[in-house]
């Protein structure tokens, strides 16, 4: 809790400084090592502190298009396996050097050494480095094994950001850290002060820097975990913009609709399941724990305009999905009788021989909420009682890795706009896939999926896919998908946050005339 003790929300409001932004990180991010981070709070930082070949805008209908990053053009040939990126020469690193295409190959080959231990290895593993190269200083080949009609969003992914090399061997482990880590974004580390602060300051020498007279030039990312001091600080003028980490459920139902900006994102909250785990490695006591959720319910305790849902698949991206083809009783979902019968099926005519149920979540007050909502639910539906354990970010991440239980809250968001990223997630041998399910059909499946361009079988595939992850193994159990809420205060002008929660802060700028300055 020392964000929240360093940083007192009962002290008086403060002026805000020109051209700084304050906002919540909510927690320590657990790395800013880019070819290891596998979450939001850690990408938060590292999005805006590094580029890729290419950034995500917008085209004109609204839809998430990979635009010039580092690359300022490239060519793809007619099967989609060979992409030619012309890097901009202008491109540099915050010590002055040249960001080149070897940095890029340096990155690839490192994600996808096994030594590296990168949970995201499996994304870029369609990459085949003995054809890739760096043709020239300024000229990238990327060959791919096989066609891959999401690839072009993964150059604006944090796993395909570049790399130095030297400073990595330089520093070790350390390279990460305020005083040795160098970057090629639009804002550079300037301090980072552990489970309190970090602080980041304007890249002038990027390549991408368009000056105006109003832009953001310090970014703030303080770290309070409890979602009622984040709260407070904003309203005590500390914190110049909060997100949904930051609003407590019960301020967020005073709130007036028109005070704050929601929008859905391509990320779904799901319960995982430890699949090789007694009980839970039967799939009967996991359809049991599934049926007995009342999704609607939660959503309307959340209040937080979340959209109940039982596919995996989020709704935005349902054109890959035939959702209709689902079995009825899988759409509907909330069946207590159902639930009931499948788990005197599994073995247990009385819930007393069911043995204890642990339920980790991330110590968030939201967390806890619908942990709560859950609990309630199968002790009423199945009169099982449920353990509820909460932990902090970076503890809940390392439990998971280590030793999962057999029930977590996790929530997922789309790496690019494709169903790729998220039934590639509980394929066999994805370091990410926490409750250790496999299934080889599934597996056979989603790498199949992955790499035909028709949209009519790729609908067809992941429709299959579906039906084994979350109905017939019932893997995981989805709840929702997820809404980000945030609130700005006048002066913060040009926020903007795309659907796959990416905040890209150097639009940013603040209008001196709108800040609130009070003694």
């Amino acid at each position: 809790m020392l964000g929240a003790k360093l940083f007192n929300p009962s002290s008086k409001p403060q002026m805000q400084s020109p051209k700084v932004l304050r906002m919540n990180l909510g927690s320590e991010p657990p790395s800013l090592d880019w070819n290891l981070a596998d979450d939001f709070t850690s990408f938060d930082i590292i999005s805006n502190i590094m580029v890729g070949l290419t950034r995500y805008g917008e085209d004109s209908k609204g839809n998430i298009i990979a635009v010039p990053g580092v690359a300022e053009s490239w060519q793809v040939n007619a099967d989609a396996t060979e992409y030619i990126f012309k890097l901009n020469k202008e491109a540099r690193w915050t010590d002055g050097k040249q960001v080149t295409a070897q940095e890029f190959m340096d990155s690839f080959e490192r994600l996808l050494n096994p030594e590296t231990a990168a949970p995201y290895a499996q994304l870029l593993s369609i990459i085949d480095l003995e054809k890739s190269e760096a043709i020239e200083t300024d000229k990238l080949k990327v060959v791919l094994k096989q066609p891959a009609p999401y690839f072009i969003y993964l150059t604006s992914y944090g796993l395909t950001l570049p790399i130095r090399k030297d400073l990595i061997a330089k520093y070790g482990k350390n390279w990460t850290e305020a005083e040795n880590l160098v970057s090629n974004g639009p804002f550079k580390l300037k301090k980072w002060q552990h489970e309190y602060k970090i602080e980041l300051e304007r890249n002038k020498n990027f390549h991408l820097y368009s000056k105006s007279p109003n832009e953001v030039e310090k970014l703030v990312f303080f770290m309070v975990p409890e979602q009622s001091s984040a709260y407070t600080l904003f309203e005590n003028e500390q914190l110049d913009w909060i997100d949904s980490r930051s609003i407590p459920i019960s301020e967020l139902k005073k709130l007036k609709p028109e005070s704050y900006k929601q929008i859905s994102l391509l990320r779904n909250t799901y319960l995982g399941f430890n699949c090789i785990k007694k009980p839970f490695n039967n799939a009967l006591v996991r359809k049991a724990f599934a049926y007995s959720i009342d999704r609607d319910t939660i959503t309307k305790i959340r209040g937080k305009g979340d959209k109940a849902g039982t596919t995996w698949i989020p709704k935005a991206l349902y054109q890959f999905l035939d959702s209709a083809s689902l079995p009825e009783e899988y759409r509907k979902s909330f069946n207590p009788q159902l639930a009931q019968n499948y788990l005197r099926q599994a073995g247990y005519k009385n819930s007393d021989d069911f043995p204890e149920v642990e339920f980790l979540i991330p110590n968030r007050e939201d967390s806890k909420l619908l942990a709560e909502s859950l609990q309630t639910m199968w002790q009423q539906n199945l009169n099982i009682k449920v353990k509820i354990t909460a932990m902090e970010w970076k503890m809940f991440l390392a439990r998971l890795r280590e030793d999962p239980p057999v029930i977590f809250r996790l929530n997922w968001g789309a790496d690019y706009p494709d169903p790729d990223p998220f039934m590639q997630l509980f394929t066999s041998n994805n370091h990410i896939n926490h409750g250790r399910y496999t299934n080889p059909e599934y597996d056979q499946i989603v790498t199949k999926a992955a790499s035909i361009q028709d949209l009519r079988e790729r609908r067809r595939l992941y429709t299959k896919a579906e039906r084994i992850l979350s109905y017939e193994d019932m893997a995981i159990s989805p709840l929702y998908v997820d809404s980000q809420i945030f609130i700005a205060k006048d002066h913060v002008k040009n926020l903007y946050i795309n659907a796959m929660d990416i905040v890209q802060l150097d639009r940013v700028s603040i209008d001196q005339n709108s800040i609130i300055s009070k003694p």
